[in-house]
């Protein structure tokens, strides 16, 4: 529990706390960022962009079964309301963009990392014996 409270002030840190109030912006297009990357514009940096947004909710995919409940279910809920709440307050303190693009991708990051603990706990990966 403390790591996935340390890991959530630090996505917090990240996308809110750390970063200076300016004017609201918002980009509520879908899939812009792919879009721009398709094209050629900046390629390099939307990929990053998307990269990042995808590993940002991972952890959060990952530690929520073992923490709470193993339901898909309710670990992509969380993870959609969490980052709505994200998106929201960078729109309302002028901290960020807020985006469509970021929403979606946090929570499907956050359906990989729930993946990857299904698929880990069903090979059983740490049950073997040596």
């Amino acid at each position: 529990m403390l790591i996935f409270s340390v890991y959530l002030f630090a996505v917090l840190w990240i996308t809110l706390i750390d970063r200076e109030s300016g004017r609201q912006r918002a980009m509520l297009t879908p899939f812009w960022e792919l879009a721009s990357v398709l094209k050629g514009q900046e390629r390099g940096f939307y990929i990053r962009q998307i990269a990042g947004n995808l590993a940002m909710l991972m952890p959060m995919g990952f530690m929520m079964p073992i923490i709470v409940k193993k339901d898909i279910r309710i670990v992509t809920a969380t993870a959609f309301m969490f980052s709505l709440a994200i998106e929201i307050t960078q729109y309302v303190t002028g901290r960020g963009l807020m985006e469509f693009d970021d929403l979606f991708h946090n929570t499907i990051g956050a359906v990989m990392g729930y993946a990857l603990y299904k698929y880990i706990v069903e090979k059983g990966f740490g049950n073997e014996e040596v």
